[in-house]
């Protein structure tokens, strides 16, 4: 049997266990219908599950999802870095860390993983940027394009918190700045 699949089991018995869970609840009446969030969870299970199947390399995701630097235009200008140790912020000049992956989870929602780190982009409830190994409901970006054709990326869970490097490519809280703050305003760079 194929190692992928093998893998995805655990999230097949867990939807099962749950799926139960869920019609036992149905059946006693209750009005909470948990199955969109059951699937949506399912769904982040099987993305990670096959991300981490298939390393953290540089061709850790293939299809559409291809490797990136996320430019941000404040200051002198800043790449975004997703480091190792689950830090995050900006440098000048491009390193590893630099290389993201930025891909579609819904129309206008997306996730962000460091190619190197092989960790998640997400947004604390705080207003901190902080990379995860897990992907949750933290880890969902909106991603805008804006008028001066720069894309921004806010926290679905998290309104009105944006994803922001300072002057010195230091994280901003993202409850202290808004979408039109060049701060906020990344653009994405490929090579080849």
């Amino acid at each position: 049997m194929n190692v992928s699949l093998l893998m995805l089991l655990p999230g097949f018995q867990l939807l099962l266990v749950i799926g139960v869970g869920a019609k036992k609840q149905e059946a006693a009446g209750s009005p909470e219908d948990p199955s969109t969030r059951l699937l949506g969870l399912w769904r982040l299970h099987v993305r990670d599950t096959l991300l981490k199947a298939k390393g953290s390399g540089p061709h850790a995701m293939t299809g559409g999802d291809k490797q990136q630097l996320l430019y941000c235009r404040v200051g002198i200008g800043y790449h975004l870095q997703i480091l190792p140790s689950g830090s995050v912020g900006g440098v000048h000049k491009p390193t590893q860390h630099c290389w993201l992956k930025v891909f579609a989870m819904k129309q206008g929602v997306v996730g962000i993983i460091g190619v190197k780190s092989g960790l998640y982009l997400c947004l604390s409830a705080e207003g901190l940027a902080y990379a995860a190994e897990k992907f949750s409901d933290d880890c969902l970006l909106k991603e805008n394009l804006e008028e001066n054709h720069y894309n921004t990326y806010s926290s679905l869970s998290h309104p009105d918190f944006y994803l922001a490097l300072s002057h010195k490519g230091a994280l901003r809280r993202g409850n202290s700045v808004g979408r039109h703050q060049s701060c906020t305003h990344f653009i994405p760079r490929r090579t080849g």
